[in-house]
């Protein structure tokens, strides 16, 4: 991507936490890209990092434990890491929004939906009163809440209906980047299929580029652009959705395909990766994924170089083969 391209540009950035004493390796040298209405997956096991990406972009790691360590983060052309609180305040909620894992507890249980959303766009916009509520009432209604539903609050909702809340206030302010964190997990398949629908519409709608948290593939197939596998703190590799699906490289991409039903395949089991995600305390040597790999050698345990293994395709590990045309 060349520099025109960019309109986000994590480079190098790292972060720990601090437990009972010891350092969590949460993030480990993370670098990417992510042009302008382009959507980005990261996608990888429970614990893997995705989430303290997100967090470390928009500032918002709580501190104390977290620690931003170093790297840039560079949103057309302003580094973040360089701003102080108060521009950052400016930002979120305007350039940036976030869309929370778990709606229920994103929301203000005491105020009602409509003056959460007027909140916003209040901190951001020159409005009156009256024509923040006019907007609010617009978004409700975008994401399919008739605009009479402003003055329930969040408890009067399904968790599918509160999850539309929470999209309609992150985009309450035409975000440039969405930083959306498993926005469908606690949701049933068919909400599922709505709102990852009117999320892409409303992205198209306003070329906005996305940065989609998830570890389901599924998911990823529906809505990214390029796909950025984590693991452990770092990405093991980096790919066009279409590149990495039809030519997978990490043995842990590799594995996260293999566990999943194929249906024209007649399997009685599926393929699990075996044993369990490395303690961040305590990452192994070299790749951190070697002590899970059927094919780590000793090698494995030295530095593991981040290779270009097709235009476009990295893959950090030493086992990869270039792909053949």
């Amino acid at each position: 991507m060349n520099e025109q391209e960019k309109f986000l540009s994590v480079k190098n950035i790292e972060v720990v936490y601090t437990s009972s004493g010891e350092i969590v390796q949460a993030v480990n040298h993370v670098s990417f890209e992510v042009a302008k209405g382009e959507t980005l997956g990261l996608v990888g096991e429970t614990g893997a990092g995705k989430t303290t990406i997100a967090k470390a972009i928009l500032r918002i790691l709580p501190n104390p434990p977290a620690i931003f360590k170093g790297g840039q983060i560079v949103l057309d052309g302003e580094d973040l890491v360089k701003l102080s609180e108060e521009e950052m305040l400016k930002i979120r909620g305007n350039k940036i929004a976030m869309i929370f894992q778990d709606p229920m507890t994103a929301l203000n249980p005491l105020m009602t939906i409509g003056d959460q959303i007027l909140e916003v766009l209040m901190l951001h916009n020159d409005y009156s009163k009256a024509e923040g509520q006019k907007r609010v009432v617009e978004m409700l209604e975008m994401v399919g809440i008739p605009g009479e539903r402003y003055v329930e609050f969040p408890h009067q909702f399904s968790g599918g209906m509160k999850q539309r809340v929470v999209i309609a206030m992150a985009l309450a302010c035409n975000p440039e980047l969405l930083l959306a964190d498993e926005p469908t997990t606690a949701l049933d398949v068919t909400i599922q299929a709505q709102v990852l629908q009117m999320i892409n519409d409303l992205k198209r709608k306003f070329n906005t580029s996305m940065i989609l948290i998830t570890h389901d593939l599924g998911v990823v197939a529906q809505t990214c652009d390029n796909v950025a596998v984590v693991y452990a703190g770092e990405i093991v590799e980096y790919a066009e959705k279409v590149e990495l699906f039809d030519h997978p490289a990490h043995p842990y991409t590799l594995g996260l395909f293999g566990a999943l039903p194929a249906m024209s395949e007649n399997s009685d089991r599926l393929e699990p990766i075996a044993g369990m995600p490395p303690d961040p305390t305590n990452l192994p040597p070299g790749c951190s994924f070697h002590p899970r790999c059927p094919h780590a050698t000793k090698a494995c345990e030295g530095d593991i170089p981040y290779t270009e293994i097709a235009p476009g395709h990295f893959c950090r590990c030493r086992m990869m083969k270039k792909q053949e045309d």
